[in-house]
């Protein structure tokens, strides 16, 4: 696909010289994958509210199922950016050094703390799959931003940021819950859990007022600066950027009116949106390319090739699931979780030209 190729201004510049910048939706791939991207957590999301509506033990084991199913889902998505790395020669070549350290790195330190039961690793692999789905949710508003021509990287940072803040302070300070982390699980790290929830509750509680006032000034930014698009030369509004942070944004929102649903909105749309994006970009990337070399990188040819080495990934994760328990399992959740951040954040990098040329991005945008 080529769409939003050539100057942003070309998609929704002026529509007669010297009037105002008309206001065309520029897409990343096209109207139903991005509205897929961007829309895929409401059904999610009233599934989950259904649930946790629901009362006695067996609506509490559905919710959890649910919950099990959105970290399932969560699992399967991060192998596909393995195959990215080591299924694409020329992506392995950019960074070879990194590509072969890491993994041994990240095996040693998963070992240790796995075989130690360092109970730390779990909630530093919460806040950072928060921060991880955070960033992925940014990086996406920037592609529509650079296909505008214009728009400021903190202010599309740091509203996410500053409202998933004040989302998980009214969490924290809701009274209910506790209650909530007793009825999905009772182990013993939850229930640790809610000590601690219930200790900060005071402090969530003093936080959240400046917490929303940063909030609510962040938006009021964002805003004042979408309504003024002509003062930025050659660049227009993107309603389809409106559409996606706006979705976000609620996303985020969903969490406050139902914990438990809107974590498996979070988890499980953060997933499907990484599939569609790895599907899509391969698409750009590999098609009738004949000289990729890469397992991964030959297959994503043809649209059956594409089709097959992501069902391959995702099947060589549900056999891992199903056959690998206890500390074995978790070193491979670790691991791959480890990795799957990490590389993340080196592979999509849109100031590399070639990745903004996935993303169709003009240089010098």
């Amino acid at each position: 696909m080529s769409v939003g190729q050539g100057a942003p201004g070309s998609a929704g510049g002026a529509g007669v010289e010297g009037g105002p910048p008309r206001r065309r939706a520029v897409w990343i791939y096209g109207p139903g994958p991005d509205l897929l991207i961007a829309l895929c957590w409401l059904p999610l999301f009233a599934v989950g509210h259904v649930l946790s509506a629901g009362h006695g033990a067996h609506d509490d084991d559905l919710l959890r199922r649910a919950l099990a199913a959105a970290f399932l889902l969560s699992f399967l998505h991060q192998p596909l950016t393995l195959g990215l790395v080591y299924g694409d020669r020329e992506q392995f070549r950019q960074r070879r050094s990194l590509f072969i350290a890491a993994p041994v790195a990240t095996v040693a330190v998963v070992c240790v703390a796995v075989l130690a039961h360092l109970w730390i690793v779990i909630p530093i692999a919460a806040v950072w799959n928060t921060v991880h789905t955070l960033q992925e949710r940014y990086g996406l508003s920037r592609i529509y931003a650079r296909k505008a021509g214009y728009g400021s990287a903190s202010l599309d940072r740091w509203i996410l940021y500053a409202w998933m803040a004040v989302v998980a302070l009214v969490v924290a300070a809701d009274p209910a819950t506790p209650r909530l982390v007793t009825r999905v699980s009772l182990d013993g790290v939850n229930a640790a859990g809610v000590g601690l929830l219930t200790d900060a509750r005071p402090a969530a509680l003093a936080l959240l007022v400046p917490a929303f006032v940063v909030a609510v000034g962040l938006t009021a930014a964002l805003l004042r600066q979408e309504r003024h698009p002509e003062r930025h030369a050659g660049s227009a509004a993107n309603p389809a950027k409106w559409m996606y942070q706006g979705s976000s944004l609620l996303l985020i929102a969903s969490i406050a009116v139902d914990p438990a649903a809107g974590f498996i909105a979070y988890v499980g749309a953060h997933a499907i949106e990484y599939f569609v994006v790895v599907y899509k970009t391969s698409e750009r990337r590999y098609a009738g390319r004949r000289d990729t070399r890469g397992a991964f990188a030959r297959a994503s040819r043809s649209w059956p090739g594409r089709v097959a080495a992501v069902g391959a990934i995702v099947a060589l994760a549900l056999l891992a699931h199903a056959r690998l328990h206890g500390d074995l399992f978790d070193g491979v959740l670790y691991t791959v979780g480890v990795l799957h951040f990490l590389y993340d954040g080196v592979i999509w990098k849109l100031r590399t030209p070639a990745v903004a040329a996935d993303f169709s991005i003009r240089a010098g945008t």
